[in-house]
């Protein structure tokens, strides 16, 4: 499987109880993790979503990012990482968003806030991973200049962005665009010799000791 996202559901299926995210004060395991992003695929596909739609995830540096990013992928959009910010980029499809204010013409935009994820359990479950190949696109990691200028735009295709992962261990966190200062201890798949580097994982996610 070429997209991004089997990098969570090949890490769900050998370990469906290991802790790897902490959202609000709740450990998230893969399996979690695995079935809430199901979730977001089903609502994005019910929303007229296709493959190759860019979704915005407006909300860089908040804990529920890897739920939307990897539910984003399964779907096989294009997931577009940026801070919160009032304006979408020209072409996104749909917006996740903290903040408030106006988006561009012909975006939606879905409000993240507290309860949030108690709201997916009501989505549609898109199970399916859907196909994508190696040089298709599968992440913009972008920044947001302010004043109308466009910020720094990096975009990973999904073969690409599946290396990032082997290189940080196997960790689905590691991928482009949830990578941050916080450490993951260690993950399956990097051996008992190493850790995940502190660069190349995810803020407020944890990934706890080898398992149960």
């Amino acid at each position: 499987m070429s997209n991004l996202a089997s990098v969570l559901t090949g890490a769900a299926g050998p370990h469906p109880r290991r802790p790897v995210l902490r959202i609000d004060g709740t450990v998230l395991t893969l399996l979690d993790l695995d079935e809430l992003s199901a979730r977001v695929a089903g609502g994005l596909v019910a929303h007229g979503v296709r493959p190759g739609d860019r979704v915005e995830l407006a909300v860089a540096g908040a804990p529920v990012l890897p739920v939307l990013y990897f539910g984003a992928l399964r779907a096989g959009a294009v997931a577009v990482v940026a801070a919160p910010r009032p304006v979408t980029a020209c072409g996104t499809r749909l917006v996740f968003t903290t903040g408030e204010g106006a988006h561009g013409a012909g975006t939606d935009a879905v409000r993240v806030g507290a309860g949030f994820l108690d709201q997916l359990v009501f989505w549609p479950q898109h199970s399916e991973v859907v196909r994508r190949e190696d040089d298709e696109a599968a992440v913009v990691v972008g920044s947001w200049a302010g004043r109308g200028r466009r910020g720094r735009r990096d975009t990973y295709t999904h073969g690409a962005a599946r290396s990032v992962v082997a290189a940080g261990g196997g960790c689905p966190l590691s991928a482009p665009g949830l990578t941050g200062p916080r450490a993951v201890r260690e993950f399956p798949g990097r051996g008992a010799a190493g850790h995940v580097p502190a660069d190349r994982v995810a803020p407020l996610a944890r990934a706890a000791g080898r398992g149960r």
